[in-house]
Parts: structure tokens; C-alpha cells; sequence
């Protein structure tokens, strides 16, 4: 048996890669807002000492960069942080015919809610940026149900074995 669990780095270049993005965008908004409140409390731009069309583009800037800034940033680091939380406690048991992915769906007091997928059969695994697409025989261990695919996202050390498994590879 092997165990597959939560990697930071994967995770940025695979699912996580929209948030980072997001971020990397919105970041220097955050610091042009800073920037701008601290002229504001200095009183460097007074009306009479800085031209008009100067403040037309900061006011343009304000309301098109800095102030959407301000908030998406930190809306997608807790999105990003509480995505991450869920999936650093979630792990992937490899065994030689099956595979059993401990899905954290929700966390309450530190205390992880989990749901158990089984895996066997895998006929065929899909790779997109985000997510590998299971297809074989899939159940559901906690509620019992059965279904013919599963989707893990890409956060997890060396899923490639997971591709391997397949009996057919894409």
C-alpha cells in the first residue's frame, strides 16, 4: 500500500492554479491602495497642487483596479486557504487492484468529516489541469452508492501512479 497525500506545490500548478493567478493580480492593487490612503492622510493631493488629469487617473484607477482589488484578494486566499485545508487532510491509499480516496468534505472544531470513495477496475483515467477523472468501478463507502467516475484534484504528491494503475492510458 502507498499513501498519496496533500503537496502545496502540485496543488499551485494544478488545481490551485486559478487562485494564485488571482492573487498574483490583485496583490499590487492592495499595495496601490495603501499607497493611496497614505497621499490622502498626507495631504499631498490637494486639489490645487496636483493637475486634474492626475486625479481623473487615480480616481479611474481607484474604481476600475484598487478598489476590486481590495476585495478579491483576500475573498481568494480564503477561498484558496479553506480549499487547501480540506485537501491537506484528505489522503489516497494505493493498493495493488484498488484505490481509496479519504475525502475530507467538511472540517468542524479541527475535526475532519470524511467521505470514503473505493476504486476498482480503473479502466481509464483523464488528466485536465485541475482534476484526475476516475472511470471504473466507483463506490461510495460511507453512503453506499455507486457511480461509474470520480474526480480527485490535482493536490497530491505523485499522482502519476495513480495514471498508472489504468488499465487503459490516455
Amino acid at each position: 500500500m502507498r499513501t498519496l497525500t496533500f503537496d502545496e506545490g502540485v496543488f499551485d500548478t494544478g488545481n490551485g492554479w486559478v487562485f494564485r493567478k488571482i492573487m498574483n493580480v490583485t496583490l499590487p492593487g492592495l499595495l496601490l491602495a495603501a499607497v493611496l490612503i497614505a497621499l490622502i492622510n498626507t495631504g499631498l493631493l490637494n486639489m490645487e497642487s496636483v493637475p486634474g488629469a492626475v486625479l481623473k487617473l487615480i480616481g479611474i484607477l481607484t474604481v476600475v483596479y484598487i478598489i476590486p482589488s481590495v476585495f478579491a484578494f483576500p475573498t481568494v486566499w480564503f477561498l484558496s486557504s479553506g480549499r487547501t485545508r480540506l485537501y491537506r487532510n484528505s489522503t489516497i491509499d494505493l493498493y495493488k487492484k484498488k484505490l481509496v480516496y479519504h475525502k475530507v468534505v467538511s472540517m468542524t472544531m479541527s475535526r475532519p468529516r470524511y467521505t470514503v470513495y473505493s476504486v476498482t477496475q480503473l479502466r481509464t483515467v483523464e488528466v485536465t489541469r485541475r482534476y484526475y477523472i476516475l472511470h471504473g468501478a466507483v463506490t461510495n463507502e460511507t453512503s453506499g452508492g455507486n457511480a461509474g467516475e470520480l474526480k480527485i484534484p490535482v493536490a497530491f504528491e505523485n499522482m502519476h501512479l495513480i495514471r498508472e494503475m489504468a488499465r487503459y492510458r490516455k
